[in-house]
């Protein structure tokens, strides 16, 4: 971009180091709006959400005074009405201005230019789209009074537009969490979302209980506990597995979200009463148990805290005593007692 000096690209940065803080989508809509005008100077801006298969816009301005009570609504309308708004709308576009989209004459004889951008002190705009994976492009858009925008401006803005769609998207997808949470997830399952210091900011009824029952009570409220803590901050992040009691708890990031938890459960369904007929003692239903839920010899050691050689003599009597070859074939015959 050979508009761009250092200084604009280091701006840029700070824009989208900015923008990983925001949570909601209206803080993101804040915090975009906020840095735009500082990167490319604009007395008016907008946010525009568009839906492109019935062209209708829901539409916002900074500031609000702006613009007169119901001028867009009454003028614009839909995403016809403002070439702007159409461009983006209908493809994938670089930055665009407004003199760009439509002939400065025919804009001037508009009632689009008459009643509402010359009253609202816009003679000039320009314009991104970002695509947000929900049936709908946000257009932001910039407005000033004097001086045209330059291709510095239009370099800056098609360098943050990629972070700004990121963020976005980021966004919607933790709000369609949240909401996922006021309702009853899969079976088996919970989410846990947390805040960018590694806090617990939402978790379904079941997460935390999960947690603490595989891994204690965490030191403080609203922390998790020390193994996951310790597992979240060490990349790579494969899924963390912990069986106790039975229960195996699996535990892996969300994909494309580094601050939600996916947490799934699985109990291995040993009746007490059938296992106590097979003649199993306490340790020998507790080796049972792990082998229900991991299959390797020194991961089931690791969690049991034995050695593997334990491990293995407990389960060679186990096989022997089932009357089978092998630890898969004792859990298949105790399910089956199970039953």
């Amino acid at each position: 971009m050979p508009w761009l000096a250092d200084t604009d690209v280091g701006a840029a940065h700070g824009f989208a180091q900015a923008l990983l803080e925001a949570r909601t989508v209206a803080d993101v809509r804040r915090r975009a709006l906020s840095r735009l005008a500082e990167l490319v100077p604009a007395d008016v801006l907008t946010w525009d959400r568009v839906e492109p298969g019935t062209g209708t816009v829901h539409h916002d301005v900074v500031p609000t005074e702006a613009e007169p009570p119901g001028a867009f609504a009454a003028i614009v309308g839909g995403a016809e009405g403002h070439p702007l708004l159409a461009a983006h709308a209908a493809r994938r576009r670089q930055a665009l201005r407004l003199s760009e989209a439509v002939e400065a004459r025919r804009l001037s004889r508009s009632e689009l230019y008459g009643d509402l951008l010359h009253r609202s002190g816009v003679e000039y705009g320009i314009a991104i789209g970002l695509r947000t994976g929900r049936r709908e492009v946000v257009v932001t858009g910039l407005g000033r009074s004097e001086c045209e925008f330059s291709e510095r401006d239009r370099d800056v803005l098609d360098l943050v537009r990629p972070r700004l769609e990121d963020a976005l998207r980021t966004a919607e997808a933790r709000r369609r969490l949240v909401r996922a949470l006021a309702t009853d997830p899969p079976a088996g399952t919970a989410v846990v979302l947390l805040d960018r210091y590694g806090e617990i900011e939402h978790s379904s009824l079941d997460a935390e209980r999960w947690l603490a029952n595989q891994f204690g009570a965490a030191e403080h409220p609203g922390w998790l506990p020390a193994p996951v803590a310790r597992w979240l901050a060490l990349p790579p992040r494969p899924a963390l597995v912990s069986v106790r009691d039975g229960v195996r708890l699996t535990i892996r990031l969300l994909p494309g979200d580094p601050h939600a938890l996916l947490l799934e459960e699985e109990v291995a369904s040993f009746r007490t009463d059938a296992l106590k007929r097979l003649g199993l003692t306490a340790r020998e239903t507790e080796v049972l148990r792990a082998a229900a839920a991991i299959e390797d010899e020194a991961e089931i050691a690791w969690e049991l805290f034995l050695s593997l050689r334990a491990v293995r003599e407990r389960l060679a009597r186990l096989e022997a005593k089932l009357g089978v070859r092998t630890a898969a074939e004792a859990v298949a015959r105790a399910l089956r007692e199970s039953a």
